[in-house]
């Protein structure tokens, strides 16, 4: 896997799912071994590793990190396109087998030097893994593409599948998610709370001051986030997931914005009895994992001069597809504006994507749809 929280993510499902097959968690010594289920060992020196048969998870750094003794047969990588060709080259030694898993989707791999002088390379060690086996004609990868998303519920599905260059379905059918609640009020929380019952996504947006949008770390959007949540759980709502409905808790809400100190505010936002139960972080790490509900705050808002971070397609992607029964977006209500009075520049090296223009496209186009479909409510 990519990061720590999806390889125990990983451990917990097969835990769940194949208890009876032993699993170990290879990590480093620094890690915190949490209770991933009984069926997980936590292991951090290769010597403690079984020779025989067994299955082993671990991130893309810590197989970098060690020398394998044996070769295993085969290295499932999870969420591949976070993953550098750089990274990538690193995983020779573990196996000469790989099954790459995800989708282009993604947000691209976090690079933190200058990546110019590799741009047009044949291989460039920055962009991800699959995109340059993809691209070289030298590699011939068996490639399958999987009919239908599980996660998401079947109009999640259909709003993102314009992000991608290939069609698919969900395996929900139609109506099958939800997230149910007791009778409300008057609120524009409790209204946006109720649509949820008939439809995965919905988005509320606050006027936006005549001086501007708040630029930072949004105070009064944080602290509608925090409203919406304690709202959630005051009318007792439940999520309808596979056939089966459960109560909403408080560890089956996720919160997401693009960067980190609007992040701390949707935070510290929240009651005291709610910090730390509840997960609050950027759509890089949220890539690979996944809640019920989701609280999401639109990369654009408070944004008026969009750059290409802003505008990357994946960041929204990710954001929009976390959710197995309903998100909910927030907003400065000056999204349209902004995207229709933007002119993206075109910096990409000849023959690179243009990923602000397609950025500008998406967002639009995503935006557009959820207002035709009457999914935006003013706060």
């Amino acid at each position: 896997t990519q990061t720590n929280a999806q390889a125990d993510d990983v451990c917990r499902r097969m835990a769940r799912d194949y208890p009876k097959t032993p699993v170990f968690r290879f990590a480093s010594g620094q890690s915190i071994a949490v209770d991933l289920g009984p069926s997980i060992t936590w292991a951090t020196e290769t010597g403690t590793l079984p020779l025989g048969r067994c299955i082993v998870v671990a991130t893309t750094a810590k197989w970098a990190l060690v020398n394998v003794p044996t070769a295993y047969d085969v290295l499932f990588v999870e969420e591949a396109w976070q993953m550098s060709w750089a990274d990538f080259m690193l995983l020779g030694q573990v196996s000469e087998r790989f099954v790459m898993i995800g989708d282009p989707g993604q947000i691209p791999p976090v690079v933190s030097v200058d990546v110019a002088r590799w741009e047009t390379s044949p291989r460039p060690p920055h962009v991800a893994a699959p995109r340059v086996i993809l691209d070289d004609i030298g590699q011939r990868p068996e490639k399958w593409q999987l009919p239908a998303t599980r996660r998401l519920p079947s109009d999640a599905a259909a709003l993102v599948r314009p992000f991608y260059d290939f069609d698919f379905g969900a395996t929900a059918a139609e109506g099958e998610r939800a997230v149910l609640t007791s009778a409300g009020g008057l609120s524009a929380e409790d209204r946006l709370i109720s649509s949820l019952q008939h439809g995965s996504v919905a988005a509320l947006t606050l006027p936006t001051p005549d001086e501007g949008p708040p630029l930072h770390a949004d105070e009064e959007l944080a602290q509608r986030a925090a409203k919406l949540v304690q709202q959630l759980l005051r009318r007792d709502a439940k999520v309808r997931v596979g056939g089966k409905t459960i109560d909403l808790t408080p560890d089956l809400i996720g919160m997401c914005a693009t960067h980190r100190v609007m992040n701390s505010a949707l935070a510290l936002a929240l009651p005291s009895k709610l910090q730390g139960r509840i997960v609050v972080d950027t759509p890089e790490r949220w890539q690979g994992l996944e809640r019920p509900v989701m609280i999401l705050v639109h990369p654009l808002s408070g944004v008026v001069r969009p750059s290409s971070f802003d505008l990357e397609t994946g960041r929204l992607c990710v954001m929009a597809s976390r959710h197995l029964a309903g998100a909910v977006i927030l907003s400065r209500d000056h999204i349209t504006e902004t995207l229709s009075s933007t002119i993206p520049s075109a910096t990409q090296p000849v023959g690179r994507p243009d990923v602000s223009g397609r950025g500008l496209f998406d967002n639009l186009a995503f935006w557009n749809t959820m207002q035709d479909n009457g999914r935006v409510l003013r706060g």
